[in-house]
């Protein structure tokens, strides 16, 4: 049996044993197959997918057109012959199959950038590590240009799984740069909070962080022009 990677945070990439996966050409399909593994907890009425996907179609277009998606997932995935294949499908329902061999970035995402994970150990440095595994693993946006035009339900959920996703990363930046000032990691710290800034300029939080970074590193002078650049921003685009 294949190993099947899917990264989703950035431009969606999928690979089986280290190729990358063909017969994958349209958003529908990357769309049909994004969405099954990510929302993997439970399985699904052919009708609701098929209706969320394709909305604006009679019932019998939207199932002959999840249908047909399907049979293509089934060849592009080599689920055809499989043992354990990695979807699931009856006359009624469909869902992502969790035993088979997969590695998916936003679960790994999801466990690094959790503030507790379970089993986790090791102190602050496996923290660190945690925490910095989860930000490498953040590519870009979710599902970043991919789009199902026809479908706003569907546009819905990558939106809110995009909003999710980057709440988290900025959760996780600021926890480690939290981290490395502890550490006495200064420069370290200003690192991330200047990446905290790459993604939201108008974080305060983060403006602060930085100032005390750069101070508590010595340079004094650099916290105080950062304080006045943050002054200029927040007055010009806040008031």
């Amino acid at each position: 049996m294949a190993h099947l990677a899917l990264t989703l945070l950035g431009p969606f990439q999928a690979s089986l044993d280290g190729k990358p996966a063909k017969g994958l050409n349209s958003d529908y399909l990357r769309a049909l197959l994004a969405y099954l593994a990510v929302e993997s907890k439970r399985e699904y009425p052919r009708e609701q997918v098929a209706s969320l996907l394709w909305p604006e179609r009679s019932d019998q277009e939207a199932h002959n057109s999840l249908r047909f998606a399907l049979s293509k997932l089934h060849s592009a995935l080599g689920d055809r012959r499989a043992e354990s294949p990695f979807l699931i499908v009856s006359r009624t329902h469909v869902r992502f199959n969790l035993a088979s061999d997969h590695w998916l970035d936003v679960t790994e995402f999801e466990r690094s950038a959790a503030s507790d994970p379970p089993g986790a150990g090791g102190g602050q440095k496996a923290e660190i590590e945690r925490m910095i595994t989860a930000v490498e693993l953040y590519r870009g946006p979710f599902l970043e240009g991919l789009s199902i035009a026809d479908s706003p339900a569907y546009e819905e959920w990558m939106l809110l799984k995009g909003e999710e996703f980057h709440r988290s990363l900025l959760a996780v930046l600021e926890r480690l740069t939290v981290c490395q000032m502890r550490a006495g990691e200064t420069g370290e710290a200003a690192r991330w909070a200047r990446k905290q800034l790459e993604l939201e300029p108008y974080r305060e939080q983060a403006h602060r962080q930085l100032m005390r970074a750069l101070a508590l590193g010595g340079e004094r002078s650099a916290a105080l022009a950062h304080y006045e650049t943050c002054r200029r921003l927040l007055a010009g685009e806040l008031g």
